[in-house]
């Protein structure tokens, strides 16, 4: 009953603001697929639409709407790192959102994409694979080679949220150089992975004794009842929201504009909670088994500075990989 008046609303809501539209609604995606599962049906009892969900890392979503520039073939990015956007666009329309207003502080970064979700980067540590090394509480912890060939990590040149892992090093530290020199240590113990979603999964079965993911990815393992812990880097960590953005010459450009509404509705930002994930508005609370947000210790993530670097950075790592892998 609580779905259905929940839907009922957010149909109402729809309908209020003028959004509803016809037809399918294409989405390229990389959120979780637990996020997909909850989300798109909600969406499309409250729409009358359909979704049509790509989903695939951020890399190759990029490559895919680049290709399609001149004859796009969706509407709406969702769930992707804001960069991604402000870095490439022109492949995209600015939209407004309907309840944008009831955004939480900070959470408002570009006039190109609005937030979907707030990310909060993490470890999963899994203890009983350190073999009796301390459990790691800082990002120059996962620099010592104590470590090697101890640590997930998806590729910052693939992974939107390895990206971000990477751009919360460099800012770190007192300058950009110390954060690379602890980038360079901590690369030499990763084992790489093309996926993001690998990451947690290698912690929680074993394969390898610490993670560099996203917290709620990490949590899902932890209530699932995995051997595993979640842990805040001490230097502090990146909170930083994720982006949803309408593409520029979308066929269905209403139905995306509605896709953003809801996603940032007060029934879509509850469902985001119960994910595991932090909502974005201000009159939604997050998941009462995470940490609260005001003891986890930011690092004050320059989203700009990321995008405005993105393409120096990611060619600086791919060199940092062949040096030190």
């Amino acid at each position: 009953m609580k779905l259905k008046s929940a839907i009922l609303g957010s149909a109402m809501a729809l309908c209020a603001t003028g959004a509803i539209a016809e037809g399918n609604v294409t989405v390229y995606t990389a959120v979780p697929q637990n996020f997909i599962d909850a989300l798109a049906p909600m969406f499309e009892e409250a729409s009358g639409m359909k979704v049509d969900i790509i989903k695939a890392g951020s890399g190759e979503l990029l490559n895919r709407l680049t290709a399609e520039a001149g004859s796009p073939q969706a509407d709406v990015i969702w769930s992707v790192d804001g960069t991604v956007i402000d870095f490439n666009p022109d492949l995209f329309e600015a939209y407004e959102a309907t309840e944008a207003d009831k955004l939480a502080d900070g959470m408002k970064q570009s006039d190109l994409w609005t937030p979907f979700t707030a990310v909060v980067m993490a470890f999963i540590v899994n203890e009983s694979k350190l073999d009796g090394k301390p459990v790691p509480d800082s990002w120059a912890a996962l620099a010592d080679p104590q470590y090697d060939d101890m640590i997930s990590s998806a590729r910052a040149d693939a992974s939107g949220s390895s990206y971000i892992q990477f751009a919360t090093v460099l800012q770190a530290f007192g300058s950009e150089e110390e954060g690379l020199e602890t980038y360079k240590g901590m690369l030499g113990n990763f084992v790489l992975s093309e996926s993001s979603g690998a990451v947690p999964r290698f912690v929680n079965d074993g394969e390898l004794a610490i993670g560099v993911t996203l917290e709620d990815a990490a949590l899902r393992y932890v209530e699932g009842g995995g051997p595993v812990q979640i842990v805040y880097p001490s230097e502090g960590t990146a909170i930083a929201p994720d982006a949803m953005a309408l593409i520029k010459g979308a066929p269905n450009a209403d139905g995306g504009k509605a896709f953003i509404d809801f996603m940032l509705s007060v029934e879509g930002q509850k469902v985001v909670a119960e994910q595991g994930r932090r909502p974005v508005r201000s009159d939604v609370a997050s998941k009462e088994a995470l940490l609260p947000l005001s003891e986890v210790n930011s690092v004050g993530y320059n989203a700009k500075w990321a995008a405005d670097n993105r393409e120096r950075l990611v060619e600086q790592w791919k060199d940092i990989v062949l040096d030190v892998q």
